[in-house]
């Protein structure tokens, strides 16, 4: 995806849209567990803009995000799977299915790979690594973190008709230019 003026602004406010969330995240006290909205405009930012755009809207959404409202120390590996949150949809986009189950495949991949896989290593060494092993704090955050990924998979899926309302068409007419 070609950065035009419009496609940066574009990518400004899903980042902006990303440090909101992100400050509203709600974290459990002394869980590490947290429900987040954050996976959305990231989302949208890779599957409509490419993997870049993705990267840098989670990456921007989560530095800033824990900069404004700090929940505790800055992890680099969740700002890490943060970034992946939007580089995936991204890659996946080019896979020859049909929208919806793009935008799901590209949800569990996410949820696998970054939630619990990156996430839940960084927070385990952060936090919990002296009082118990990982697949411990695995299996314990696993219920929360399928319920996050679902109510934000049906939240982008109830979402997405608008974003290709007001995105796709300015994107076309960007690439007739």
């Amino acid at each position: 995806m070609k950065f035009s003026t419009r496609n940066i602004a574009y990518i400004a406010l899903l980042a902006a849209v990303s440090v909101i969330l992100n400050t509203l995240t709600i974290t459990m006290p002394g869980s590490g567990f947290a429900v987040s909205f954050t996976y959305i405009p990231t989302f949208i930012a890779g599957f409509f803009f490419g993997p870049a755009a993705g990267f840098l809207v989670g990456f921007i959404g989560d530095v800033l995000g824990c900069i404004i409202w700090p929940k505790g120390p800055w992890l680099p590996l969740i700002t890490l799977a943060s970034a992946m949150m939007g580089v995936i949809p991204g890659l996946v986009r080019y896979l020859p299915f049909n929208e919806k189950i793009l935008l799901a495949i590209s949800f569990v991949i996410t949820y696998i790979v970054c939630s619990a896989g990156i996430n839940t290593f960084a927070l385990w060494h952060a936090y919990a690594a002296t009082k118990k092993t990982f697949w411990v704090y695995l299996v314990a955050r696993l219920p929360l973190q399928i319920t996050n990924m679902a109510v934000n998979m049906v939240v982008c899926f109830l979402l997405m008709p608008l974003f290709k309302r007001i995105i796709v068409p300015r994107l076309q007419k960007v690439k007739a230019v």
